[in-house]
């Protein structure tokens, strides 16, 4: 069996739903360029691709962020207070209960940097081997 890292899963995934939503678009036709015109086409095209790769991002910084939070011993309270500034329907990533995927607009990607940047230089001066 090939061992596939965690970042080459979900790029798999990504690619596996951009191709998912391509193969429907021509197997149904609903963006044919005949019917919506071929600017409308492409740019819907790029839009999901584009959607593709954030679902890509947003869960491989949510996952590095929950290896790295469980690996230096960091809890739920101790990431929201990294980030103070978040609105009432915003959250941060949770390593005592992390979900199999990213919250797709729950946790901000801003908060996500902020918390990754922070436990990502505290690994690396700590030693952690880096997520992969």
């Amino acid at each position: 069996m090939i061992n596939l890292t965690h970042k080459l899963r979900w790029a798999i995934a990504a690619v596996v739903l951009y191709v998912a939503f391509v193969v429907v678009a021509v197997t149904t036709g609903f963006l044919n360029p005949s019917k919506i015109g071929l600017q409308w086409t492409i740019l819907w095209y790029f839009v999901a691709a584009g959607l593709a790769y954030y679902f890509y991002f947003k869960n491989v910084t949510y996952r590095e962020i929950i290896y790295y939070a469980q690996k230096l011993g960091y809890h739920y309270a101790d990431l929201k207070a990294w980030v103070p500034n978040l609105r009432d329907n915003q959250d941060v990533p949770n390593p005592d209960k992390p979900r199999l995927f990213s919250p797709f607009t729950k946790v901000p990607i801003t908060a996500t940097n902020i918390i990754g940047d922070k436990l990502s230089a505290e690994a690396k001066e700590k030693g952690i081997p880096k997520y992969r």
